[in-house]
Parts: C-alpha cells; structure tokens; sequence
C-alpha cells in the first residue's frame, strides 16, 4: 500500500460544517479502508480545532496551518501568510514523510504549492474557473463583462497549465473532464467524483407531507444560489401557482440572504435557513428544481437528489457537469416557460416522477460511485510508480 499525502486548504472532518470538507473527508476515509497510509495538510479555522482528534482514525499524522479567517492583521496580509504557511507546512512534510503520492485538492491549494519538488501526484480541481468566468460575463453589462472576459481568457491558459504539473487530473465531473481535455493531451484525467449520499435516501421520515412539494437546496447566501431561486420565484414560480395552486415551495439553505427571506409567507413558500439534515427535506420533495443560471463542475445538489430518487428539473448549465440525458435522467429547461411547464407535468403525473426518480438514481450511482472512481484513480497513478 502507499503513502498518501493529501494537501487541502480547508480542514476535512466527519462534522465539518462545509461540503468540501465532508467530500475530502469522504475521499481520506475510502482511501485508509484501502490500507493506505494516510497523510494530511491542510488549513484550520478558529472553531475546528476539536475536528482534529476525529480525523486521528484516519491519518497517520494531521499538519495544520491557521486559516486566515483565524489570523490578525490586515485581511490580505493574513491570507498571504495563511497560504505561505500551508506551503511551508507541505514542503515540510514531503521530506519527512517522503511519500508515495501526493494528492491535492482545489485551485488555490494547487497554485500555492507550484515550485515544490514533489513525488508522483494527482490533482483534483473543484471546478473549471474559466468556464464559471465565461458564465458570469454573459450576466454582466458594461466594464464588468469586459473584465470577467478578460479573466476568463487569462484562466483559460492559466488552468490546464496548472493542470499538467500534475502526473493525474482527477475533475469531479464528466463536464469538467471534457473541458480540460483538449490542454492536457498527454495527462491522464480520471474521474473522481464526491461521495454520494447513499444510506440517507433510507429509512428517513420526510420533513413535511404532501405531494405538491417543490426543494431547492443550498447555501443561500452565495449569489449564484440567490440569484437562481430569486429568477424561479420571479418567472416560474407564478406560472406553477397558476396551474397548480396548492404547490409549495421549500428553500432549504444556511444564512439566506434578505431578499430570499422576504418571499418566506410560510405556506406556499418556505425558507427554512440552516438545518441538521437535509435527508427529511429530500424525502419530502415531489421535485428538485436546480434553476441555476451559472455553474459548474458538478452540482452536488442536483447529484444528491437524484441519487436519493427525486426527479430533477433542472437548467442546462446545472446538468453541465453531470451529462445525464436530458428526459432520461432528469428534465431540463432554460427558459421560464418551460422550466415551469416542466414542473407542471411532473407534478400532476405520479407515474413519471417514479420512472425519472428511478432512472436518475441508477445513473448517478453507476457514474458516480467513489469506491469504482478511487479505483481506477489508483490504476493511474499507482501502477507505473509501484508503490505498496
């Protein structure tokens, strides 16, 4: 077996409070059921100094760094000194540790370590920036296009080069794999998924009754997140209520922003704010809506509702990184009309949202099983260097 040194900017930890987190933790624990040696470095905020001792049945050794959200001084001082450190704290461990692999997660984490001298490695980005980039100019006017325009041209070169510093890519979608491809010809890209929420579609009471259930779920204070639910509630929401005047509408997420809160009446539209386990809530759902006019790489909330059997009408740019077949897997709208139309048919057919939340829950499963990605991410990156 090997000696896995796995570099992260955030701290992962079974109760860590943020997806990424859990998604790396999800991938250290595979990867010690495996008989690896599990090496960690990564950042730590204030308040996740007790995560710590959690991770100690699954690494050999944690190194940890401040985060600069746990840094005094100016803002941009201590995030310079934050990434300085977890570099410092990397380089340190590749020589005492002298591991077999190193794997590492995210773009900044990447970027901060470019220089080092380092064994065989893997490198697995969270999403492609330049395609977000290309995204949010398209919803911008004026100067701010031109500059996120610019950006995206600038990342456009900057990412793949990053990319083939690395011996594997591992993108976390069938999107993303496509999109890096053609500026790393030579690198082999393996899929390497986040963790499906496989046992929580089980023996778990829905939050709520009814059948006329619609969920959207997320972080609602980051802007693609608001600015989603803000153009359903505007477009297509009126169009459903219309047809169908007992729907209701329930906007699962931490911290909604004010004007998200401000449409909660507590009937037909209800914003719940942060809670425990979204398991209930999914189980309550008729149908995901996933309106998202920017993305990607994979959207784990469309993932985690299809993985636990709710059918999905979704935006093209939301089934981007997924590439599941449109009214196979899920349905899939852009415009409000149809969008709407979408939700409608579904609702009032019973008989289609058991077919669509079957198919799109065989589909994630085959595609995006980690213990079958892990797999074939050690073919790639073991096999020629021996290790074990």
């Amino acid at each position: 077996m090997a000696r896995i040194l796995v570099v992260y900017k955030e701290f992962p930890a079974p109760s860590v409070g943020h997806a990424g987190g859990q998604a790396v933790f999800q991938l250290l624990a595979c990867l010690h059921r495996r008989g690896h040696q599990v090496y960690l470095v990564a950042r730590l905020r204030r308040d996740e100094a007790p995560l710590v001792p959690e991770m100690a049945s699954f690494c050999r050794q944690v190194i940890t760094v401040p985060h600069h959200n746990a840094m005094a001084g100016l803002p941009l001082l201590a995030w310079i000194c934050s990434y300085l450190g977890l570099r410092r704290a990397a380089a340190r461990a590749m020589r005492e540790i002298q591991p077999d692999v190193l794997h590492v997660e995210v773009t900044q984490t990447a970027i901060s370590l470019l220089g080092l001298p380092r064994p065989r490695s893997s490198f697995r980005p969270l999403d492609v920036n330049w395609y977000l980039l290309e995204q949010r100019a398209a919803q911008q006017r004026g100067w701010r296009r031109w500059l996120e325009r610019g950006a995206s041209l600038l990342f456009r070169r900057f990412e793949p080069w990053l990319c083939r510093r690395y011996d594997v890519i591992a993108p976390i979608s069938e999107g993303d794999r496509r999109l890096l491809a053609p500026g790393c010809p030579k690198r082999p890209l393996v899929l390497l998924p986040l963790e499906l929420p496989g046992a929580l579609a089980q023996n778990v009471d829905p939050a709520v009754a009814g059948e006329m259930n619609l969920l959207f779920v997320g972080a609602m204070y980051r802007t693609f997140n608001v600015q989603a639910v803000q153009w359903f509630l505007r477009e297509v929401w009126p169009r459903v209520q219309a047809q169908l005047p007992a729907v209701r509408f329930y906007i699962v997420g931490h911290r909604p922003a004010q004007e998200i809160r401000a449409w909660h009446d507590g009937r037909q539209v209800v914003v719940t704010g942060f809670v425990e386990d979204v398991a209930p809530w999914y189980r309550a759902a008729a149908v995901f809506v996933s309106p998202m006019l920017v993305g990607g790489g994979l959207l784990q909330k469309v993932v985690d509702a299809m993985a636990m059997g709710v059918p999905v009408v979704a935006t093209a740019v939301s089934n981007h990184g997924l590439g599941a077949t449109p009214g196979e897997h899920l349905l899939v709208a852009d415009d409000a009309e149809t969008f709407a139309a979408a939700v409608i048919r579904l609702l009032a057919d019973p008989p289609e949202r058991a077919r669509l939340a079957q198919a799109g829950q065989n589909f994630v499963r085959e595609r995006y099983d980690l213990e079958q990605a892990i797999s074939r991410w050690e073919a790639a990156l073991l096999a020629e260097d021996g290790a074990g």
